[in-house]
């Protein structure tokens, strides 16, 4: 997955916006509002300061392959893009901020190749090793280490490009997305949570540090600045806890506790606050779009 980036400043590259592309000025305030955004999200250094585990810590097995996972909207329409006629683009998936394989290793029946993009060689890791447990076909395995924006030239092409909870961690989605389409040869399949995955501990921020967390960005917006790229894209939201395991009461109190930077001995405060206000249900928003084949 690629790493949160509070504060990360977009460099806008003009030669990427160039003749035959449909980005105009509006793709560029959108992208800007994004980032604006994105920034609210950082943490007062005060608070930060005090935190035992980094806030931001993505752990490899929230991103691993689940049977619940693999009944989901998206694997859904992954496997109807890979059915379309693409010549020599078919059965094969880019998966860009793949994590443990959490949506790429539950297509791998469907598969001749995969290139697995992460910016983090951990995550990447832990793709190897489930790839070699569930790869029952040689599928081609390729693992590209580094931030899609720098490594897209290397990963190369593919029939279906896909990027799953990357979004909220790229400031400058503008080039990120067209980046994304180029790649594509068949189509492009986007899942996002439809707000920020660290909504869901915005009333313990006000619970304990009284203070009010941002909300935005949202999916919506991400497909209002997919859409001022000129994408006709297509997009439906489905509740995300539907299609993965609910955390137990203790992985969410941990959770919990290391986005509000507090300490273990907290535990029993967070525990009981959860039981008094439990986190939002979760919605996803799936997007996607298809090339002209």
């Amino acid at each position: 997955m690629e790493e949160p980036a509070p504060g990360a400043t977009v460099l806008w590259e003009s030669d990427r916006f160039r003749e035959g592309r449909a980005s105009t000025m509006d793709s560029r305030v959108l992208c800007q509002e994004w980032q604006r955004l994105l920034e609210s999200w950082a943490i007062p250094e005060d608070i930060l300061s005090q935190a035992i585990a980094s806030p931001w810590r993505l752990r490899p097995e929230s991103f691993a392959p689940s049977d619940i996972r693999a009944t989901s909207p998206t694997i859904a329409k992954i496997r109807e893009l890979l059915s379309l006629p693409s010549g020599l683009a078919a059965k094969s998936v880019l998966d860009v901020g793949c994590g443990a394989g959490g949506i790429s290793l539950l297509l791998l029946d469907e598969l001749v190749s995969l290139t697995a993009v992460d910016v983090s060689q951990e995550m990447l890791d832990a793709f190897r090793q489930r790839f070699s447990q569930l790869d029952k076909t040689g599928v081609n395995l390729r693992l590209v280490h580094g931030s899609w924006l720098e490594v897209a030239d290397t990963a190369g092409r593919a029939g279906v490009v896909v990027c799953a909870n990357v979004m909220y961690n790229v400031p400058d989605p503008c080039e990120f997305i067209l980046r994304l389409n180029d790649a594509a040869m068949t189509g492009v399949v986007i899942e996002i949570h439809e707000s920020h995955p660290h909504s869901n501990a915005n009333g313990a921020w006000k619970h304990f540090w009284n203070i009010d967390r941002p909300r935005g960005p949202t999916g919506g917006q991400l497909l209002k600045i997919i859409e001022s790229l000129g994408i006709k894209a297509q997009s439906l939201t489905f509740p995300r806890n539907a299609y993965l395991a609910r955390p137990v009461n203790e992985e969410m109190v941990e959770s919990i506790r290391e986005r509000v930077c507090l300490s273990p001995s907290m535990d029993a405060q967070i525990k009981e606050f959860l039981l008094q206000q439990p986190p939002e249900e979760p919605t996803t928003r799936l997007i996607w779009w298809t090339k002209d084949l």
